[in-house]
Parts: structure tokens; C-alpha cells; sequence
């Protein structure tokens, strides 16, 4: 009996050792978090009631926005992050949490509607620096732009250019005062009228010129061309490197422009006609924003656009009207699971496989379980909502919204009515991704994280797919099975993708055909495809691991006492 109680009761001690303990943030913590938009603006009185999950959540969008790993703890990294110079913007875009009179900045960015600007420092002697070479390095910050974009800029001894750039202390009239050297190192707002462009650098920070370097300076160089991003209406950056990522980097004397901030500037304005990348496509047009400022630290900000264009050939041609797929030697469309059913469209056909294999008299016509008002000879894209009430299928320019087999009312529309550009000639692949449970959709070499509640693609979208690392450029297809695990495809082969790591689970693609559509294994090895099929592990995570082995330890050494009595 005594052994049996003292079973339970170790049980019992561990399973309340993997209970998570609440997580403390203090008020410096949680103003922080508000302050660059990832917990919404809330009275003092309650700051503090704000639940465990929220601040976890918050935590982890932090964590998640500066590619440290998504713990949701404050660990070392995460306070080191939090205690870096960095830019005063929000990262997070949440307006619907802020009172109309505590807006301070412009979420999306607007561009000028003329491309030659004029800009002017209007501080004498700013900080005691020589004013010839601070203008000089101003210059340079704005050549880093001109000469990637059809922008043009000239400097004039005026209060009328179109950038006014000053250097100031603490309150300034702006409404956004400075905090002394530290971390706020200088705020811009975007385009528009009144301060519309203006940049403002905090005057007591120890700013370097002609590729000074100390431990304590700032590179007026790359804090100026981060802010000049801002007056020219782009916003902050998730890629690390990237000139408007929002944490200080610094840069070089032969700094070249990062592939993101150079395709969000010609998305903007356009590229210079000489160059490769310039008929880069402009985006769908947006309200145009109050000019707020973006309050910014020493470091690169936030863009992401496409990198080359936006459509591209198909990777597989429409099968003839009576080809009938073959589904162990083909590419695939498009896969996507619809109550929990894996659907596979080739062509103008699709197979249907549930847990006990492909279904009997598959493939079909798609028109046979879809009712499309018109025959269609492929789909591009399909993807099940997260409610999981409507079925979206992708075709050319325009997208279908079905329930069940039924097409909706209303229907097809045109892409760019999701937010999309008006150049996208298709979407390759589309998806609810089970890590945060949100929809992407992917074209070319960009993907795009589409809103369900207001119908359109998030504001700081596109990026490059380079962000799940390992996955090649213009996919077939991607989708989440039934495991919670994700899915790339190209051509005859797939990636598992880890979503932890975000990186694929396997570099080299393995074969679809025998582990999708139950087909043999062929007898050859090539350099494309891993054939060999391997299973997954089940791991611990290090926090599980360590409290089985203490659990072990302890109820090892017990029932050795309990022995050693009887």
C-alpha cells in the first residue's frame, strides 16, 4: 500500500513540475511591448491585468518579428533585444487597438507623388559636428536610395524642401520627444503634407562621421538612410540585415542596398532603367496615411517586396482536355486538405485519398465535383479556410470561393481584390499554416499572409520565400496534412518543412509519387530526389527531458529505500 502511495504521489510531483509557471513582465517590459505594437494600448489602472497568454503571445511576436527562437519567454536574447537601440515604429501594425488620439504613426507607407526631391538641414552645427560633413553623409544616405529607384534628390537652402531634417533634444514640438543617448536614436514620418518627410535625429546620441567607429558612436550613415526609408514610406523590416530592419546594425563605407529594402523601393517608385530588376510592377494603391513620425534607432527597418517579378511561366502546362494524368510520373497543382480528405488536381483532374489510400474511380473531372461555370483545363492554388466553411481555388488572375461543391454568389473575382498586385498573374500555392494558424498565399519568389477577418493581404507583405529556408523558388503546390507537418512542392518532388526551425526538414526533395500517391519506389537513385523514405521522430523538448529524468531519479532512489525496509 505504502508503495503504491508513494507511486502516485511521485506522478503527481511530476506532472506539476511541467506545469509552466506565470511569466513576470514588469511595467518597463509591458510598456515596451506597447510601444512597438504588440500588446494593444490599455489604461495604467489595468496594465498589470493583463492575462499570462497575452503576454506570452506578445512575447513570442517579438521574438518571432527579430528571428530570435519563439520561446515566449523574457530569456537572455530577449532581454538583450529589448534593451538595444533600435527604431521608435511599431513593427506590429494594430490600430484597432489604438485611441484616435494616441495614433502616433503612419502604419502604411505613402509615396511622394514626384520623384525628384528636395531635402535641407535646417540645424547649424548639430551636435557641434562639422556641418559640411554632416550634410555630406545626409547626401550619401539619400544617393543609397537615388541609385536604386528612379528617385532624385537635390539639397536646397530652404524650409520648403520637401525633407527637412534636424537635430534636436528630448521635447522638440513634435509630440515625440527624444530620451537622451540610449536607445530612441532619431524619428522620421512619411510622406505627406505639413512634417511629411521630415527627419529628426536626437542631438545628444554620439554620431559618426566618415566611417568613424567607436563602442559608443552611432553611424550617422546608417541611421540617416534608415530614416530617410521612413520619409520615403517604407516601414519596418523582419529580415535580419535588411536596411529598415528596426534594430541598429550599422553599415560599411561600400554599403550596397539589401535585396529587400532595393525591391520595396522600386515597388515604390520604380527602378533605374538600366538595371535588370526594373520592371518591377507597382503595388495596389493604398489610402494614403496622416504624415506620423517613425520614431528610429540605428538600424535597418522593415520592407518586404518582391525581388524580381511577380509572374512567372507555369511549371507544368495544362494537361489536353482528355489526358488523363499519370499520378506516379507528374507534377502536381495544387494539394490541399478538405475535411480531412487529401484532394490532388493535375490538370483539369483531381484525386481523392482519405486514411485507407486513394479513393476507387479516381482521378475525376474537377468540374464533376466542383461546379465551375465554365470548364476549366487546371487550378493554380486551392486552399480550405480556417473556419473550414469554404473551399478557395486560385486560377489565373482570379480566385473561386465555393461551399461545399457550389460556387458562391458573386464569384470569380480578381486577385487584386484581395489586396493583391494587379500585375500577380497567379498564385502558385496557398495555405492555412497550423504554427500560427494563418493563410499565405505564394507566387514566384514572394508569399503574402492574408487576413481572413478583413479580407486582404497584411500591410508589410510581400517577402521573399527565402524566410522558409531551404524551399526553392515558384513551388507547385504547399499545404498542412493531417500530422500538423507542411508541405512543399515542385516538380516530382517535396519538402517536409520544420516549423520550428522554419527550414526544411531534409534539403534534398524527396520523390511525391510513392509516398503521396501510393505508387512503387523506382529502382534508381538520382541527384535530385532522396528516395529513401525515413520516419519521423517523436522528440521531447529539453524541459519534458529534464523532468522525466528527475522523476526518474527520484522514484529510482524511493522504491530502493522502500526495498531495502521490506
Amino acid at each position: 500500500m505504502i508503495f503504491k502511495v508513494l507511486i502516485i504521489g511521485l506522478i503527481s510531483l511530476a506532472n506539476a513540475a511541467n506545469i509552466r509557471p506565470s511569466i513576470y513582465a514588469d511595467e518597463k517590459v509591458q510598456n515596451y511591448l506597447t510601444s512597438f505594437g504588440y500588446l494593444p494600448e490599455s489604461d495604467k489602472e489595468i496594465a498589470n491585468l493583463r492575462t499570462d497568454q497575452q503576454l506570452r503571445e506578445a512575447i513570442r511576436d517579438l521574438q518571432s518579428f527579430a528571428g530570435l527562437p519563439t520561446t515566449g519567454e523574457i530569456d537572455q536574447a530577449t532581454s538583450k533585444l529589448m534593451n538595444s537601440r533600435r527604431c521608435g515604429l511599431p513593427d506590429k501594425s494594430d490600430s484597432q487597438h489604438h485611441h484616435s488620439r494616441h495614433k502616433r504613426f503612419a502604419i502604411h507607407g505613402s509615396p511622394w507623388r514626384h520623384r525628384n526631391l528636395t531635402w535641407s538641414l535646417r540645424t547649424e552645427r548639430p551636435g557641434g559636428l562639422n556641418t559640411h560633413e554632416v550634410r555630406r553623409e545626409l547626401g550619401s544616405a539619400l544617393n543609397l536610395w537615388a541609385r536604386n529607384s528612379k528617385l532624385t534628390f537635390r539639397e536646397i537652402n530652404s524650409d520648403r524642401a520637401d525633407i527637412l531634417i534636424y537635430f534636436q533634444r528630448h521635447y522638440h514640438g513634435d509630440g515625440y520627444p527624444f530620451d537622451g543617448r540610449g536607445q530612441i536614436l532619431a524619428h522620421a514620418f512619411f510622406p505627406g503634407p505639413d512634417r511629411g518627410g521630415d527627419a529628426h535625429f536626437d542631438e545628444d546620441e554620439i554620431w559618426l562621421l566618415n566611417n568613424e567607429s567607436t563602442e559608443d558612436g552611432t553611424s550617422l550613415l546608417a541611421v540617416a538612410a534608415h530614416e530617410f526609408g521612413h520619409s520615403l514610406g517604407l516601414t519596418h523590416s523582419s529580415v535580419r540585415g535588411a536596411l529598415m530592419y528596426p534594430y541598429y546594425q550599422g553599415i560599411s563605407q561600400n554599403y550596397e542596398l539589401p535585396d529587400d529594402d532595393r525591391n520595396g523601393i522600386q515597388q515604390m517608385y520604380g527602378a533605374p532603367e538600366d538595371k535588370l530588376w526594373a520592371n518591377i510592377p507597382k503595388s495596389h494603391s493604398t489610402q494614403p496615411p496622416r504624415a506620423m513620425p517613425t520614431t528610429t534607432i540605428p538600424t535597418p527597418r522593415r520592407t518586404h517586396y518582391p525581388s524580381t517579378r511577380w509572374g512567372h511561366p507555369k511549371t507544368s502546362r495544362p494537361l489536353p482536355a482528355d489526358d488523363i494524368p499519370d499520378k506516379c510520373d507528374t507534377s502536381y497543382d495544387a494539394i490541399t486538405i478538405i475535411r480531412r480528405e487529401v484532394y490532388v488536381f493535375k490538370g483539369s483532374y483531381l484525386w481523392r485519398k482519405g486514411d485507407k489510400g486513394i479513393y476507387h474511380g479516381y482521378p475525376t473531372k474537377i468540374t464533376g465535383v466542383f461546379k465551375f461555370p465554365h470548364d476549366i483545363d487546371h487550378v493554380d492554388a486551392v486552399y480550405q479556410t480556417v473556419d473550414e466553411r469554404k473551399i478557395v481555388f486560385f486560377i489565373g488572375k482570379k480566385y473561386y470561393v465555393f461551399n461545399a461543391g457550389n460556387l458562391e454568389s458573386g464569384y470569380p473575382k480578381p486577385l487584386k481584390t484581395l489586396g493583391l498586385p494587379e500585375t500577380l498573374e497567379k498564385i502558385d500555392g496557398a495555405f492555412v499554416w497550423g504554427y500560427n494558424n494563418r493563410t499565405y498565399f505564394f507566387s514566384g519568389t514572394m508569399y503574402w499572409r492574408f487576413d481572413e477577418s478583413s479580407h486582404e493581404v497584411e500591410w508589410d507583405y510581400p517577402r521573399d520565400i527565402s524566410m522558409f529556408k531551404g524551399v526553392s523558388y515558384n513551388i507547385d503546390t504547399v499545404f498542412q496534412w493531417k500530422n500538423g507537418k507542411t508541405y512543399f512542392f515542385k516538380g516530382k518532388g517535396y519538402w517536409e518543412f520544420d516549423d520550428l526551425r522554419m527550414r526544411v526538414a531534409h534539403k534534398t526533395p524527396k520523390l511525391s509519387a510513392p509516398f503521396w500517391m501510393d505508387c512503387p519506389s523506382p529502382g534508381i537513385e538520382t541527384n535530385d530526389i532522396d528516395y529513401s523514405p525515413r520516419k519521423a521522430k517523436i522528440t521531447l523538448n529539453s524541459s519534458s527531458q529534464n523532468s522525466m529524468k528527475f522523476s526518474i531519479i527520484i522514484i529510482s532512489f524511493l522504491i530502493t529505500i522502500f526495498i531495502k525496509k521490506t
